[in-house]
């Protein structure tokens, strides 16, 4: 599956500006010292490898998409870009400090092995890598049997997923046939029926992936908490627009409260991983 990226420069714009208030800013900044030679694999539009490398950091990109990554250089021919998959890094062992895979892995429609793997491959011993997955959050859970998680699905509503991509700087999916491997992994995969999108997964699911590759987890966090909120719950606590959610006074509180029990209602998990 080759996504097809239109370049927007005043979305790529919005999205830079949006970069110092992303959750996993912080968690860069902590575990990822300016020197440390870092990789992004799947960096999509290069938002992050481009707003980094200004700030001092010695990172490059990966994206799948021959398309993107032409764009890319043609747009920043000073950011380093290359084009790769996730599945089979284009790196020789131990040749990173630090990977960032920022709502990857998850896409991978015969699961997550091969590309956790890969990180670990390619890192060099003691290095760390921040990755996010979609979550399978305690309010989806609850849904999920009763079919309310299917309704969307059923309504055709994955198509215009898209929105979410754009968010976090990626290009947009196409929805393809997929072919049946020998066996699919056990994760909730979104969307139920029709073309596959992404997997879900709880708190134990994603931090074994990880743990089982060889990682030693440092930190593992519910994020975007917000679009939980919006996507779960949608516009009469939240609404979106210009790339950015706008809670209302109601959604306010509400995701306030959420917040205090944690993986009731974010949609992304974060872990901070170490190579032994």
């Amino acid at each position: 599956m080759t996504p097809v990226f239109e370049w927007k420069q005043s979305d790529f714009e919005k999205l830079i500006a949006n970069c110092p208030d992303e959750p996993v800013t912080p968690f860069i900044f902590k575990y990822f010292p300016p020197d440390a030679r870092l990789l992004e694999a799947g960096c999509g539009s290069g938002r992050f490898v481009h707003w980094l490398t200004a700030r001092g950091y010695d990172i490059e990109g990966m994206e799948i998409s021959a398309e993107t990554v032409a764009t890319l250089h043609r747009v920043f021919p000073q950011l380093k870009i290359r084009e790769g998959d996730v599945r089979t890094l284009p790196y020789a062992d131990n040749t990173f400090e630090g990977i960032l895979s920022l709502g990857v892995i998850e896409h991978v429609y015969e699961g997550m092995a091969a590309p956790i793997r890969e990180m670990h491959r390619v890192l060099k011993p003691g290095g760390m890598a921040l990755v996010i997955v979609p979550s399978f959050n305690l309010i989806r859970r609850i849904k999920y049997p009763t079919g309310i998680y299917h309704l969307h699905a059923l309504l055709g509503y994955p198509k215009r997923w898209n929105w979410m991509r754009r968010l976090f700087g990626k290009p947009p999916h196409q929805f393809t046939a997929q072919p049946e491997p020998a066996s699919l992994p056990p994760f909730k995969r979104w969307p139920m029926f029709g073309e596959f999108f992404e997997y879900r997964l709880t708190k134990a699911e994603f931090e074994h992936e990880l743990t089982r590759q060889g990682f030693t987890i440092v930190e593992s966090v519910p994020t975007s908490l917000i679009d939980g909120l919006y996507i779960e719950f949608g516009r009469p606590f939240v609404r979106f627009g210009h790339l950015e959610f706008h809670p209302n006074a109601v959604g306010r509180w509400l995701n306030a409260w959420l917040a205090r029990r944690p993986f009731w209602h974010n949609h992304m998990h974060l872990c901070v991983v170490r190579k032994a």
